[in-house]
């Protein structure tokens, strides 16, 4: 016999109550004083005979329809025919869902989350299914479900197992979001006949920290029938910070640069340093910067690039107890190397000559070394051989030797820049623009100028300028300038006119390389253009563009795609990431994907080595515990997970309702004691009647 709901028979003690309260002895409570009686002495009643129960057959038969009541409402069953086993349990398929990101190198995270699955594991049934998924930014399937007609199940616990050992968190940001809808979506959507009508459960293994992505949880409807466990592990400590450079610092080349320092919401502490370093074991603590930051706050700070730390490349921190992110990588500042060819009359120390600009504006840059050399005229076919330039400035008449020469180091790839200085350099722009022809100048008065009137805002040249901060060339004046037209057809472009519509500047593809020519020079009795603020840039222009840009990608994150094309024609590209092996591209590829690890990567294609730093995204350093409201609040149907005793325990529950719903004892019990109650009710009255019928025949004696 079973009960459905016990706790009523607590009902059949109260059965004992009546008895209780009919054989206690009791004494009169009030008391009258007389007068009469106050000098006697007092003597306690003598009782004859204890109390005894009277009609115990009425008695009975109150008390079984009590307890009938009772016994129906605990709504009882044969158990004997519900007979339950744990093998009847209906199968599952079990999703586990580990957090691999960097975040999960905290403290003991990882074998905590190990631990867990191995008790998830082991709570499994032979007819349950199990799949092994690992998540940051990016989903691994490590164990799939069984598909229709592939081998048994039972063995899907030992393969889960065996990879848990093989498995390790990585360095990836963590993507929760992403992560659920696509395993939910997989779960949701399972045609096999046999995976259909197993009760798909999702188990997630996470240190659910306030950086997680759950962005992906927005507008998606969750699947009804799929329940997610959420399985949180925690560490011991919660100290964490972080520190990053700037991206405008990057950038700048600069020997300081600004580094924030962000501190999770629930440290404890607030008192942390940061220092350069080449070696993580040799950290330069006297240079150490000691930086304030509250929980829940950040700080920037600037820290100076001495002498002995130009050859660092990462920035530690100190202070925390998690150093998992206490490492930002920066590419050592590297000059790069150029040659410029000056091919003209003018000294270098000729103030009224353009060879003298020219040398003042790329003698500070700070991303390149540039040597500028002049051609010698005797032999100017050796220089490009020996140098291997990557741009020439023209500004004197050419020989015909010379031209050759300017000519196949254009074709090879070159760039060159044609100034004509006089109206004897202009006659030699045919040789490299052979749709461009003099025209006649239109006649000026000795104190008119030209303005750039119309420029092409996004060639190279003038992409430095295209905001309307810098686009401003009214204040540069032109006093000379040689008039040039264009044949028709023309493959030459114009990338900048005067106000007049004359050509300003000139530029066309000859070869592999490109010819660009300026109508007027920038020394001071041309135009007032070396004078002006726009010089400077537009020559740093003039480099990226033939030398490719200077500047690396400073910082990447974990995962990103890495696109190599600055100088990266020279071949194919041999990537070598930090303490691995290197990584050849296939021919055409420009894009690395493999940036799975922190650290300095370096790509070489020929003679051109290209350095790019990979760092942590700063989301992951966000350790503050997510709350899982947001998560219920996005749609995710969060359950509990039960073991198999709470399942087993829940389908006899079931079961015992059903089987109580189809037996109905209940309704036996009810008619029973209402059955007890008419058969009390009659003994009753006859018993009533006697007493009546013997009390009158008492009286009639009397």
């Amino acid at each position: 016999m079973g009960w459905l709901m016990p706790l009523y028979l607590a009902g059949l003690a109260a059965l004992s109550l009546p008895l209780l309260f009919h054989l206690v002895r009791r004494t009169p409570r009030g008391r009258q004083e007389f007068s009469s009686l106050m000098f006697l002495s007092p003597t306690p009643p003598q009782l004859t005979r204890r109390s005894r129960l009277d009609q115990l057959l009425l008695l009975s038969l109150r008390l079984l329809a009590l307890g009938l009541l009772a016994l129906a409402f605990t709504r009882p069953f044969l158990r004997e025919t519900a007979a339950f086993s744990p093998l009847d349990l209906p199968g599952r398929r079990v999703a586990l869902l580990i957090d691999t990101s960097a975040s999960m190198r905290r403290g003991d995270l990882w074998p905590q989350a190990l631990r867990l699955a191995e008790k998830q594991l082991d709570d499994l049934n032979p007819q349950d299914d199990v799949a092994l998924y690992g998540f940051n930014d990016r989903l691994e399937r490590l164990v799939d479900f069984e598909s229709e007609g592939a081998s048994t199940i039972a063995a899907k616990a030992g393969l889960v197992r065996q990879r848990l050992k093989e498995f390790e968190p990585g360095w990836g940001a963590t993507d929760l979001g992403t992560a659920l809808v696509v395993v939910a979506g997989e779960m949701d959507s399972a045609s096999d006949v046999t995976q259909a009508v197993r009760e798909p459960l999702l188990v997630v293994i996470s240190d659910f920290q306030k950086g997680a992505r759950i962005e992906a949880l927005q507008g998606y409807e969750w699947p009804k029938q799929v329940s997610v466990v959420m399985r949180p592990v925690t560490a011991a400590k919660h100290t964490n910070a972080f520190a990053h450079v700037l991206p405008d610092d990057e950038d700048r080349g600069d020997a300081d640069v600004r580094v924030r320092v962000a501190n999770a919401s629930d440290s404890s502490a607030e008192q942390f340093y940061i220092t350069w370093s080449a070696d993580p074991a040799r950290a330069m603590r006297p240079a150490e910067v000691a930086v304030y930051v509250p929980a829940g706050q950040s700080r920037v700070v600037r820290l100076p690039r001495t002498v002995d730390s130009l050859d660092a490349d990462r920035i530690l921190l100190r202070g925390d107890d998690h150093p998992f992110d206490n490492t930002y990588f920066v590419v050592p500042p590297r000059k790069q190397k150029a040659t410029v060819l000056y091919a003209g009359t003018d000294a270098a120390d000729d103030v009224h000559g353009m060879q003298y600009y020219l040398r003042l504006a790329v003698a500070n840059d700070p991303l390149r070394q540039i040597d500028v050399q002049m051609v010698d005229a005797a032999k100017p076919a050796a220089v490009f051989t020996e140098t291997a330039p990557r741009l020439a400035v023209l500004t004197q008449p050419t020989s015909a030797e010379l031209q050759h020469a300017l000519r196949s180091f254009v074709e090879a790839g070159g760039t060159l820049l044609c100034v004509p200085a006089s109206h004897e350099a202009a006659l030699t722009l045919p040789t490299f623009f052979d749709d461009v022809e003099e025209k006649p100048a239109a006649p000026r008065s000795g104190g008119d100028y030209l303005l750039l009137g119309d420029i092409d805002s996004t060639h190279p040249l003038f992409a430095p300028f295209s905001g309307p901060r810098y686009g401003d060339f009214t204040k540069i004046h032109f006093w000379k300038h040689q008039a040039l037209a264009l044949k028709a057809p023309a493959v030459t472009r114009i990338v900048a006119r005067y106000d007049n519509a004359d050509p300003a500047l000139l530029e066309r593809s000859l070869g592999k390389g490109r010819v660009l020519a300026l109508t007027s020079g920038w020394n001071p009795d041309d135009s007032q253009f070396a004078l002006s603020s726009k010089f400077v840039p537009f020559v740093a222009s003039l480099l990226d563009l033939a030398c490719g840009e200077a500047h690396v990608a400073a910082s990447a994150t974990v995962h990103e795609n890495i696109v190599l094309t600055a100088g990266m024609d020279d071949g194919a590209i041999i990537v070598r990431p930090p303490g691995g092996k290197p990584v050849s591209l296939a021919a055409g590829v420009t894009a690395f994907a493999g940036t799975d690890q922190p650290g300095i990567y370096s790509a070489r294609a020929g003679a051109t080595e290209v350095r790019f730093a990979v760092n942590l995204a700063a989301a992951e350093s966000n350790t503050a515990p997510l709350e899982l409201e947001q998560l219920e609040q996005r749609g995710v149907r969060v359950g509990k997970g039960a073991s198999r005793s709470e399942r087993i325990d829940r389908i006899r529950q079931e079961r015992d309702v059903e089987l109580e719903g189809r037996q109905k004892v209940w309704r036996w019990l009810i008619a029973a004691a209402v059955g007890v109650l008419l058969l009390e009710t009659w003994l009753a009255g006859r018993a009533e009647g006697k007493m009546r019928k013997e009390v009158l025949m008492a009286g009639q004696t009397a």
